[in-house]
């Protein structure tokens, strides 16, 4: 009953779909208030089964053809982490003998944090990594590890001072560069509202419910901790430019019954929404409408 109460309090803060009037060309799709999107890590997937989205996030590994995609009247995005690198990336030998390799993320394995104020970071990204997205026909980039340089910043401000402020840099270079590209950034809040205007829009990931890696188990979000985000997401609609909010949570993919429940909440609070499990390897369609006698849903 908390939850609920506290859901429709939140629906009223974040009242009002972001607006597609004024936004540029390139962010017409995403600002749509029937956007349907999705995320997909795996390396492969029949394109069949991709069918009925408007937006896909792909990682950088995905080795299916991009621009069938493209053909098929869909918008891919790539995945761009730009606080952080994988092991397995293709650009970590780039970096693993230099200052740019901070330490690792002890909740992802083989993850490390990335100094981002170092000119070889930037020059990377900017020069290989998103240049090689462009080229196998990707429609833009989804950002993610935006969090991780403020939140540095913030632990240890004589060690990474100016940790914030190079990641704003880091994307103000990217919109400069490459115009045309759609730009979806994962979270970032710390980021807001300086580059409201250099991107396209803002996921919120692990909104209502996530993943607990201590235990083990998918849940729902403490009440806490959803004002805290949803007073972070408010001023992307209560003050312009405004952008639209895609919300992407985690859950059991056989609990069709909650799986339906977090969709509906989520467009409660208007967002886009799409729910998978939390390693992002499975697609699998949203539960058609509750099967209850009218008065029981």
């Amino acid at each position: 009953m908390l939850r609920r109460t506290l859901l429709q309090m939140l629906a009223c803060l974040g009242a009002g779909r972001a607006a597609a009037a004024g936004r540029p060309a390139r962010a017409a799709r995403i600002a749509q208030p029937d956007l349907a999107w999705a995320v997909y890590y795996g390396e492969d997937i029949a394109l069949e089964r991709l069918a009925g989205y408007d937006l896909v996030v792909l990682d950088s590994g995905f080795k299916g053809d991009v621009q069938q995609i493209v053909r098929q009247g869909q918008d891919p995005l790539c995945y761009l982490s730009l606080g952080e690198i994988k092991r397995s990336s293709a650009w970590f030998a780039a970096v693993e003998n230099s200052d740019i390799l901070l330490h690792e993320n002890t909740s992802w394995p083989d993850t490390f944090a990335c100094d981002v104020r170092q000119r070889g970071w930037s020059a990377l990204i900017l020069e290989r990594a998103v240049p090689a997205i462009v080229g196998r026909g990707f429609k833009g980039l989804f950002f993610d590890t935006l969090d991780t340089p403020p939140h540095l910043e913030q632990l240890d401000p004589a060690r990474y001072a100016g940790m914030r402020l190079a990641a704003l840099d880091l994307v103000r270079a990217i919109r400069r560069s490459f115009p045309d590209l759609v730009l979806l950034m994962n979270r970032g809040y710390a980021l807001l509202p300086e580059i409201k205007g250099e991107i396209d829009g803002v996921v919120a990931e692990s909104l209502l419910t996530t993943f607990d890696f201590s235990a083990k188990q998918y849940r729902w979000v403490e009440p806490d901790q959803l004002m805290y985000h949803m007073q972070a997401l408010d001023g992307l609609r209560s003050e312009p430019p405004t952008l639209p909010v895609l919300s992407l949570d985690y859950w059991n993919g056989s609990d069709e019954g909650t799986i339906r429940e977090i969709y509906a909440r989520e467009r409660d609070l208007n967002h886009s929404p799409f729910v998978s499990e939390v390693l992002l390897d499975r697609i699998f369609p949203e539960p058609p409408p509750c099967p209850c006698r009218p008065g029981e849903e």
